[in-house]
């Protein structure tokens, strides 16, 4: 017995330890492979944003905006960028740094709830050292690199932080029926999140209707309902006072035209959210090139539908925890972002729009639903072992990708991007007028712009040492000095 005690506990610190080195890996490869030159959307934040802060006008408004009906307000981003540019030079690698700490919160967020579940089981331990590697190996996963050598990218992992809180703020306030409280929080969520807070209130209304029985022998609970619909409809209608000249892209009516003009290719919104959460579409780019692509996806998302069928049934099967609550509340917000993005992105861009690195944030939440749910199966000393082993050997190939995804990363040559990146900066710097012909308009979007708000961007910039006109941070990513034609003038004596 003493052996299998050992035996048992050198599991489990394997298993953190794995879980530990999956998240350095992850994170060193955030700090120096992400892009922390000013690229794509933050010039944008650049030129409107931080120079009303800079020039005074900056207003509460202004942490709310939207660029068009397709964007997302981001005040916590926005509050976020501030504190970047004033405390570490706008150096977009802290960027990244942070939606790590957002995704290590969100794994102990899960953890905390498997642990509570699981508490007082004999299996409780080993369970929570399991929950602990394969959530890690899901959420910082190597899967698509596109999620961590993109900052703004990384920083998305708030969201299923701030849904996974969400989620478990309002279980809280059903069972206590605290309607006034469950409002309170949707409302501050909505602030905070945005879409996705709304896509999280809309799961929690459906939660309180499959947690129906539960209320048989009372009244109905339509005040609770109503507690988590009240506050996003006047969200919606006071962002629609606030911003009533707000552009649309795509009309309902275009977006419908252009949506059912691609039907033939409607099985890709099931392929590819359900297969790139084990292989993603870019993984399978760079390693076996575009033509395998189905190849791999399709046998892929039907492993994982079959795993979307078990969870719907064990949580049918349930009575109502706070675990099954949150996980389902995790499933059903995955369902509403991929049916978000069919209905806002796939008209405009197409269904292929679905293999976008970013999105694999959210691709992983079905994942993490799952495992939620098999670890509490895995803890009940009341079933034999065997739900605890087949738990235990999907935690082990997870990690063993994870692992496997985060060899010969490309850092090096995401050091070189970056540093071709600076150079094409400098060089707008230098005559802010003329777009040199080889400026890469996709990452650095000022080339397009007017030529009177690029010098205004550029001049801000070197004023007020920002980002690649900043010598610290020059020092920090060992970038050479600027040119003495840009460099900041000497404090007079």
């Amino acid at each position: 017995m003493e052996n299998k005690a050992w035996i048992a506990a050198a599991g489990r610190i394997a298993a953190y330890a794995c879980a530990v080195c999956i998240a350095a890996e992850t994170a060193v490869f955030a700090w120096r492979g992400t892009l922390f030159v000013a690229t794509a959307d933050a010039w944008a934040y650049i030129a409107t944003f931080l120079a009303r802060h800079y020039d005074g006008t900056l207003s509460l408004a202004d942490f709310f905006a939207k660029r068009n009906d397709l964007d997302h307000s981001q005040p916590l981003q926005k509050l976020l960028l501030l504190a970047y540019a004033r405390w570490f030079d706008l150096d977009f690698a802290f960027e990244a740094a942070t939606g790590i700490v957002f995704g290590i919160a969100f794994i102990a967020v899960v953890v905390a709830i498997v642990r509570a579940d699981t508490r007082g089981r004999p299996r409780a331990k080993a369970v929570a050292a399991l929950t602990t590697l394969g959530v890690t190996a899901v959420v910082l996963s190597l899967n698509d690199q596109g999620i961590f050598n993109w900052s703004l990218a990384t920083l998305s992992l708030f969201y299923p932080l701030g849904v996974a809180l969400m989620l478990a703020f309002a279980h809280r306030c059903i069972v206590r029926e605290r309607p006034v409280s469950l409002a309170l929080g949707t409302l501050v969520a909505c602030l905070l999140l945005d879409m996705s807070a709304i896509l999280g209130a809309a799961a929690i209304v459906v939660l309180i209707a499959l947690r129906w029985r539960t209320f048989a022998d009372r009244r109905v609970p339509i005040g609770l309902v109503a507690a988590a619909v009240i506050p996003v409809v006047l969200y919606v209608a006071g962002y629609a006072l606030a911003f009533p000249h707000l552009q649309a892209n795509v009309t309902s009516g275009e977006r419908a035209g252009e949506f059912l003009g691609r039907a033939d290719e409607l099985w890709k919104a099931l392929v590819v959210p359900l297969g790139a959460a084990l292989a993603s579409p870019h993984r399978i780019k760079q390693m076996y090139g575009v033509a395998a692509f189905w190849t791999w996806l399709v046998p892929a998302s039907i492993v994982i539908a079959a795993g979307h069928v078990w969870f719907w049934r064990d949580i049918f099967r349930r009575g109502d925890s706070r675990l099954a609550f949150v996980a389902a509340g995790l499933m059903l917000f995955f369902y509403a972002t991929v049916a978000g993005i069919l209905w806002a992105r796939v008209p405009h861009y197409g269904f292929d729009y679905l293999m976008q690195s970013r999105y694999l944030v959210f691709y992983a939440l079905q994942l993490v639903a799952m495992l939620m749910i098999a670890a509490s199966n895995a803890a009940r000393d009341e079933r034999p072992a065997d739900p605890f082993a087949a738990y235990a050997a999907s935690v082990v190939v997870l990690a063993c990708a994870a692992i496997v995804y985060g060899r010969d990363l490309p850092v090096h040559s995401n050091i070189a991007f970056n540093r071709m990146l600076d150079a094409r900066v400098i060089a707008l710097a230098e005559d802010p007028a003329q777009v040199p012909p080889d400026c890469p308009a996709d990452q650095l979007t000022l080339c397009g712009w007017d030529p009177g708000v690029r010098v205004a961007t550029l001049d801000l910039m070197r004023r007020e040492q920002l980002n690649v006109f900043s010598p610290r941070f020059r020092a920090r990513h060992h970038l050479p000095p600027l040119p003495p034609s840009l460099q900041a003038p000497p404090p007079a004596p």
